[in-house]
């Protein structure tokens, strides 16, 4: 059964975490400045990602590089399956203001959604709902 659920979970997992978010930030206060953006740029590794209460490490077979410049990500994960591990690739451009994140798949469909980031030290974690599914992702930074 956990199997079962496993394959599920990160089936939508993979769909969801690497097909992108995106949604547009404004501000009407007249008069005051948007909240500063953040620059990531570097190379990351995965540490886990966590999608319905289950949380994979490379320890359970979840392995995922991610390369962030200014503006633009690529993605690569693979995740384990019953049928063998499944390998998602993405790219698309990101944006941050404040700790929010905002990211549009260049991927056919293009995934939107909307999330949250933190940055401490050499570790990202990016927290991603998008189609009502939320995914934890944790990255570290290998520069």
């Amino acid at each position: 059964m956990m199997r079962r659920r496993s394959l599920r979970a990160l089936t939508v997992l993979a769909i969801v975490a690497f097909g992108g978010l995106t949604t547009a930030c404004s501000n009407d206060d007249e008069g005051t400045d948007p909240p500063p953006t953040t620059d990531l740029s570097g190379a990351y590794e995965l540490v886990s990602v966590t999608q319905g209460g289950i949380t994979l490490t490379p320890a359970e077979g979840a392995t995922g590089t991610l390369t962030l410049t200014a503006t633009t990500y690529v993605l690569s994960v693979t995740v384990p399956s019953q049928a063998g591990p499944i390998t998602t690739e993405d790219s698309g451009t990101y944006q941050t203001s404040g700790n929010n994140w905002t990211q549009e798949s260049d991927n056919a469909g293009g995934f939107q959604g909307v999330g949250t980031f933190t940055l401490v030290g050499g570790t990202l974690t990016v927290d991603v709902t998008t189609a009502g599914v939320q995914v934890v992702s944790v990255w570290s930074n290998t520069n």
